[in-house]
């Protein structure tokens, strides 16, 4: 008899046990889907996406975030770098800058398959080449050497305005600078 009400107390406790295992169970899983949908509605309202964008991984933004995979280059590197005349600085005299300009394009953009090839880059790099020298020369050396962020947004500018408007060109770098 006493084996018998023994296995009957285990056999309650186990009920009590497997009761308040699924209690909290569903209060866990109530409270973690209750997260999952503020986190769903927070990712929303930021306009990320679960999978990374269409693409499943970066894609292009209004801050020019591009996949690697579709970024390619172009620019006035190695024997075409330029040689610009400077504006008088603060002492007066002309000092000359000697720099590498890349352009970065985005590959996926609508308009690249028109303005990004070989044949069309070549027939704008000289007034390409004209925007960029026009920019830079408004420039003293002091204000560059400080930061140069507000002359490559300005060439930018400038290049996407000689394309139309076009943004396929998204990043201005200078990739090798040199001041005299």
């Amino acid at each position: 008899m006493k084996k018998n009400l023994l296995s009957i107390i285990i056999l309650a406790l186990l009920v009590v046990n497997i009761g308040m295992t699924a209690f909290m169970l569903l209060s866990v899983m109530t409270t973690n889907s209750q997260t999952a949908k503020i986190i769903s509605d927070i990712a929303s309202a930021l306009e990320l996406e679960a999978s990374g964008g269409a693409g499943g991984g970066f894609t292009a933004s209004a801050s020019g975030t591009v996949a690697p995979s579709n970024i390619a280059t172009f620019g006035f590197t190695g024997d075409d770098k330029l040689t610009i005349n400077l504006k008088p600085g603060e002492d007066g005299k002309s000092h000359y800058m000697l720099v590498e300009v890349v352009f970065s394009m985005n590959t996926a953009a609508a308009d690249y398959a028109t303005y990004g090839t070989e044949e069309s880059l070549s027939s704008m790099k000289e007034l390409v080449k004209g925007k960029i020298t026009t920019v830079l020369s408004n420039y003293t050396i002091e204000t560059l050497q400080a930061d140069d962020t507000a002359a490559k947004e300005e060439i930018l500018d400038q290049v996407q305005e000689l394309y139309g408007g076009s943004t396929f060109i998204y990043e201005v770098t200078f990739s090798s600078v040199l001041y005299q």
